[in-house]
């Protein structure tokens, strides 16, 4: 097993407790090297384009693997960080293959290799961030760095392959939205982030009145509250059309459950209210009846949307698919990025 020897500091990304320290390559000085028992490189690491100032608040984690999906979520989570001095940028990068070799560069060139087109779109953006090499399993890696640098928000690439939920979502990303708390918002390489200097458009965030909604809803403000130019937030709930739609003849329980959900449109709403209100955000509140899915992407694609957040309710990917869950459906439909937060 590799030793651990990253720690961050207050005011400072990366710092060695072993082994070497400002290795120097073509690329750039590596301020932190990690190696594991027999010498092997498992992790580098760096700042790019400068200090950050202070301990930045509100950290993206961007995973990147050279993909389209995750290039384009890349560009998504540089244009978050970028907009808040209290924000920055990480980018991660994991290898499966390990040198053989304490000399042996397997682990830079592939990392350079994957993180070419990166580099140079937050290059051209002028963007600091951290940029770290690792090796292991892709899943394990992005979980430990986010706990390790108590990441906010993880921005990730939605496409996959194979069948059932891989073919939605892909594996990687899948297994880290099952496995963190932390909120993370899918990109799909379809989407066209707008450059960077005209932000990410508003948010839409979908109150249902649960307490997953609610995180949501505090998530978006957590976000919106570093920016001077926040983002305004359109605030939505959905409840059924008092005409159904039922199968067969409405019976008094289907009365009772209509009554319960504008009961708890109400309830959302005013809970929803408070928080805003106290938060002094910039918002606009929806209501609507109708299938939920619908009448979410319906608003999306009538406003200024950069983002949907909504609550994932901590659904496995099976419970998702076969239950037809909302947040898996808006995610199938949409190119829009969605965040979860559960």
């Amino acid at each position: 097993m590799p030793e651990t020897i990253e720690q961050q500091l207050e005011g400072t990304p990366f710092q060695s407790i072993g082994g070497d320290m400002q290795v120097t390559t073509d690329f750039m000085n590596w301020e932190m090297v990690e190696r594991d028992q027999f010498g092997r490189v498992v992790g580098l690491a760096t700042q790019v384009g400068g200090k950050t100032r202070g301990l930045p608040v509100y950290r993206v984690l961007a995973p990147v693997d050279g993909s389209p999906a995750s290039l384009a979520a890349l560009r998504v989570a540089a244009s978050m960080a970028g907009r808040s001095a209290g924000s920055a940028l990480h980018v991660l990068n994991v290898q499966t293959i390990i040198g053989n070799t304490s000399d042996d560069d397997t682990l830079m060139d592939a990392g350079l290799a994957d993180t070419e087109d990166a580099r140079r779109i937050l290059g051209e953006a002028d963007g600091r961030y951290h940029l770290q090499l690792t090796v292991g399993n892709p899943a394990e890696a992005i979980l430990a760095y986010a706990r390790r640098q108590r990441i906010t928000e993880i921005v990730m690439g939605a496409d996959g392959a194979g069948s059932v939920a891989c073919a939605l979502l892909g594996s990687v990303a899948l297994e880290v939205l099952e496995s963190t708390d932390i909120a993370v918002t899918l990109v799909k390489s379809r989407h066209r982030a707008r450059p960077f200097a005209e932000g990410t458009g508003d948010l839409l965030v979908v109150c249902d009145g649960s307490a997953g909604s609610l995180r949501a809803l505090q998530h978006a403000l957590e976000h919106t509250g570093k920016l001077t130019d926040g983002p305004r937030i359109h605030l939505l709930n959905v409840h059924r059309a008092d005409d159904g739609p039922f199968l067969g003849r409405p019976t008094a329980r289907d009365a009772d459950i209509r009554s319960g959900d504008r009961e708890r449109a109400f309830q959302a709403g005013d809970a929803a209210l408070r928080t805003l209100d106290a938060a002094r955000a910039n918002y606009e509140v929806h209501v609507a009846q109708g299938d939920p899915v619908d009448k979410i992407l319906e608003l999306a694609t009538s406003i200024d949307c950069g983002r949907i957040v909504m609550a994932s309710h901590g659904l496995g990917w099976f419970a998702g698919l076969t239950a037809g869950s909302i947040s898996w459906s808006v995610l199938y439909r949409t190119v829009i990025p969605i965040t979860l937060v559960k």
